[in-house]
């Protein structure tokens, strides 16, 4: 009882932003659950600080917080920040059920920096809070491990070993969420280990399990081909997966890297184009999906094949010149200080590149704002688009955002480069700050093409007036266009794009 009565004082005291309109955070929970499936990391951050920010409830608010550090330590490999959000959550929001990640990974965190005794106050924080939590004999361990080395003197020793020649990654893509799998095969194949003829086979959900005729497949199922295998007029190579979730069938593409790859190069850059862009191009691909596929073995899929990951299109989309691109570079990805890069890359940046931070509030090293030549040499992209209010109004409640009418909208921080950082929306009942890369993508990227932009007020319409295509971060699509055709080779393009990184062969 007396925990319940700190924890309703203390909430008094938490600092909210003033608004009158209510807030659902539903859509952008379930947004930024979509964005960590797929691996886009950084956008997912990008949803769950909305929420942090604009959700009144005290458990969502600690919920969005933890997730941000869950995700920047186990997925982006940012400690600093990811401790910073941890000790936020716990400053904020001490008697919160949320905080089991908080507590624990926190303490982790110390103890491979070798800040034992900070190690050790989280770990028992941890116990006494969530003695019902699987990982208390974990807890347990540790404690008595730390007791152990500080009477010792010592300091555990953490070596981060970089990628060295191995195995070529199987890749886990997924092709679909659906209901029903019609999937064809032409030679013979095989389902769960056993052999069935060629032909066309359906797939269907009943009873909580996969059924394929009246045969009962439970919730998952393994399908392993000759060759070729058909779904959706498409086709691929490799095995596919079929896993119940959520009343759905994921249908899950599994091949190794290069074969991907031919399939992803094709679809990301037209293969007209001269070879040594798309070189640049396979190394920027399979540096991305190397990334992810490093901190997706929890999940059930690596990547999605549509932009939310990386347009994959499978054998149906391969070129002869993208092949040979894939082959020239096989294995290469690119590294900054021993670790693999997530290689951004963009169709045009308009002329200026963008950080990072300017876009997803996550900050990498090697992407910089810099001054590119290239890209509006051997094309510009100019583009002006006008968007109603009401439309915005309708993008925002479907958000979660319980507006009333917009009065305006203002860029509210601008980039060194140009770029907008955030949109000030202000409604006759509140202001909405939402940061220019999100309010890009719910209008439709192919509508509001970049944040290298201004924003008019005409009448009832919003007038955007820009330059370039996308998010303005590593490599300019375009841009690499053009420094091929003047001669520069791919890695020297990519020295361009991602300063300060080198390329490792890792198989």
């Amino acid at each position: 009882m007396a925990k319940i009565i700190k924890f309703t004082l203390i909430c008094l005291f938490i600092p909210y932003i003033v608004f009158a309109y209510s807030f659902n955070p539903k859509p952008l929970l379930d947004q930024a659950k979509t964005y960590l499936e797929s691996g886009n990391f950084a956008q997912a951050i990008e949803s769950y600080d909305l929420v942090y920010t604009y959700a009144r409830d005290v458990e969502v608010k600690a919920k969005a917080l933890v997730r941000m550090a869950d995700i920047s330590a186990l997925f982006l490999d940012q400690k600093e920040v990811a401790k910073n959000y941890y000790q936020k959550a716990i400053k904020l929001f001490p008697y919160s059920r949320e905080l089991k990640n908080a507590y624990f990974n926190l303490a982790m965190l110390l103890y491979e920096q070798g800040s034992l005794q900070d190690s050790l106050h989280y770990f028992q924080e941890f116990i006494h809070n969530f003695p019902q939590d699987i990982r208390y004999s974990t807890a347990e361990y540790m404690i008595e491990r730390i007791k152990r080395e500080i009477k010792k003197g010592e300091i555990p020793s953490f070596r981060r070993e970089s990628p060295s020649l191995g195995d070529e990654p199987i890749i886990r893509v997924l092709l679909a969420k659906v209901k029903n799998v019609n999937l064809t095969s032409k030679q013979n194949l095989w389902i769960n280990g056993s052999s069935y003829p060629k032909g066309v086979y359906v797939f269907k959900i009943k009873n909580g399990a996969i059924y394929l005729g009246q045969k009962r497949l439970n919730r998952g199922v393994d399908l392993k081909f000759v060759d070729v295998f058909i779904f959706n007029n498409k086709k691929y190579r490799g095995r596919l997966k079929l896993k119940l979730k959520d009343n759905l069938i994921l249908v899950i593409n599994c091949l190794p890297m290069e074969e991907y790859l031919k399939g992803v190069v094709p679809k990301e850059m037209s293969a007209s184009w001269p070879l040594e862009a798309l070189k640049a191009q396979a190394v920027a691909a399979r540096s991305y999906a190397y990334f992810v596929h490093l901190k997706s073995e929890e999940k059930d899929f690596d990547l999605s094949s549509s932009v939310a990951s990386q347009v994959y299109g499978g054998l149906s989309s391969q070129s002869s010149k993208s092949i040979q691109a894939v082959w020239d570079t096989r294995g290469e990805i690119l590294m900054f200080k021993g670790k693999p890069v997530i290689a951004y890359f963009h169709s045009h940046s308009g002329g200026v590149l963008e950080t990072a931070k300017n876009v997803w509030k996550v900050q990498f090293p090697y992407f910089r704002i810099k001054r590119d030549p290239y890209s509006n040499k051997i094309k510009k992209v100019e583009w002006r688009t006008e968007i109603s209010l009401s439309k915005i109004e309708n993008v925002l409640r479907e958000k979660g955002f319980g507006i009333s009418r917009i009065k305006r909208v203002e860029s509210k921080d601008v980039s060194p480069s140009g770029r907008v950082i955030n949109f000030s929306i202000i409604a006759e009942n509140g202001e909405v700050l939402l940061a220019s890369n999100n309010m890009r993508i719910w209008l439709g990227p192919s509508i509001i093409k970049s944040t290298l932009c201004s924003v008019k007020q005409v009448g009832t319409n919003l007038l955007f007036k820009g330059r370039g295509y996308g998010h303005g971060v590593g490599m300019s699509q375009w841009g690499a266009y053009d420094m091929a055709k003047e001669g520069k080779k791919y890695r020297e393009i990519l020295q361009f794009y991602y300063p300060g990184t080198t390329i490792k062969t890792i198989y």
